[in-house]
């Protein structure tokens, strides 16, 4: 019975420094962080702004709403890409970062809102706003 539990605490113990070394490799830079934020707050612009316009029913209205929203869209991005470098460098004035070696914690705080993302295994996951 101990030889047992001493075999599962070994693996369990084999298992956690696996998965926690894979954690600290695939730990996520703030540069990394940063172009992550830089996408999903021009995205996040692109959507308030580019709403399709309130028309009438009808096929004819629900083509002229689509092309208008693909348009803003299109000229948004376009202006958006001519400033990355200097939203890129707003978010990064605006983030504190807490590296906790397996995963880190991004706060960026954008006018009244703050935008708290936990970083882990190369991928970001925002989850208050």
């Amino acid at each position: 019975m101990k030889t047992v539990l001493q075999s599962r605490l070994g693996k369990s113990l084999l298992l956690l420094m696996t998965v926690s070394g894979v954690m600290l490799f695939t730990n996520p830079k703030k540069d990394t962080y940063i172009d992550y934020a830089a996408t999903r707050l021009t995205s996040e612009i692109q959507n308030s702004i580019c709403q399709g316009p309130k028309l009438p029913q009808g096929l004819l209205w629900e083509e002229v709403g689509k092309i208008t929203t693909t348009t803003c869209k299109s000229g948004l991005s376009t202006g958006l890409a001519l400033q990355s470098s200097s939203i890129k460098e707003f978010i990064a004035d605006s983030t504190e970062q807490q590296n906790f070696f397996i995963f880190s914690t991004y706060t960026t705080k954008v006018s009244q809102y703050n935008f708290k993302t936990i970083g882990a295994f190369g991928n970001f996951l925002t989850f208050q706003k």
